[in-house]
């Protein structure tokens, strides 16, 4: 049977001791950094939760405003191209206009030099013929010797030129 004896009795209270000392400044310390090494833990877990989100967020926002600003570069060029276009033909336009213009004025131009050529040519004309009159009628003599004259106006003429 089992003995009651002192020992065994100082045993039992040492081990009650040992228990709440270690309780007290074993076990309570050890909980108490696991506990904030778990919060610690929980809350690091949190915040990467939300920096995942925050960047999950800036991604999708820089995401759309890189889509905006590719629609933006299409717009703008297909504005430069459509502008440019324009330019382009008010310019041919413009060209045509000027060379319709040069081309009218050339050939009005060229009908006055014309018109006035012709109308020198008369005044020569007029000019040689008072000149053949006057010597033919200087010369009054024979139907041969008006042709001689005539003959020689010309060739006088001729040599003018």
């Amino acid at each position: 049977m089992l003995k009651l004896d002192w020992n065994l009795l100082f045993t039992i209270i040492n081990l009650l001791i040992l228990y709440f000392a270690l309780k007290k400044f074993l076990f309570a310390p050890v909980c108490k950094i696991i506990d904030e090494r778990e919060a610690k833990i929980k809350s690091e877990l949190e915040n990467a939760d939300k920096a995942k989100e925050e960047a999950e967020k800036l991604k999708t926002d820089y995401e759309a405003e890189l889509a905006n600003a590719q629609k933006q570069i299409v717009e703008i060029t297909k504005k430069a191209s459509e502008q440019a276009e324009k330019v382009g033909e008010a310019i041919i336009e413009n060209a045509r206009k000027e060379s319709a213009e040069i081309i009218e004025s050339a050939q009005k131009q060229a009908l006055a030099e014309k018109d006035k050529a012709f109308d020198d040519a008369k005044v020569e004309i007029a000019n040689l013929a008072l000149l053949a009159a006057q010597r033919v009628s200087a010369k009054k003599g024979s139907d041969q010797s008006d042709m001689d004259t005539i003959d020689e106006f010309l060739s006088e003429v001729g040599a003018y030129k």
